[in-house]
């Protein structure tokens, strides 16, 4: 255990033993709560630590998604299924091209 929570630890079992058990469920979620914003801001310190997130969103955006259903409509409905894999096909090539210029 390091040093600040064995510290917080030590601390609310002394208040314990002076306060006694009436202040049982005080004590605990005092030191909880310690506890949670101690976790909380070792976390926000890893996240910080790996660097900017990347920009954008996901390639598969609903509205990049939209745009699809126009496409293999026209070219399933023009061409049937040699159509529809060409148009996956084409769709698979630009989101994977997406992807890789992020």
């Amino acid at each position: 255990m390091e040093e600040p929570t064995r510290q917080e630890l030590e601390a609310t079992i002394a208040a314990r033993r002076e306060l006694g058990a009436a202040h049982d469920a005080e004590l605990i979620e005092g030191f909880l709560d310690r506890i949670e914003r101690e976790i909380d801001r070792r976390v926000d310190e890893r996240i910080a630590a790996r660097g900017p997130a990347r920009r954008g969103g996901s390639p598969l955006h609903p509205g990049n998604l939209a745009l699809c259903i126009p496409i293999v409509a026209i070219a399933g409905g023009i061409a049937g299924t040699a159509g529809l894999v060409v148009a996956f096909a084409a769709l698979v090539r630009v989101f994977v091209f997406a992807e890789l210029r992020r």
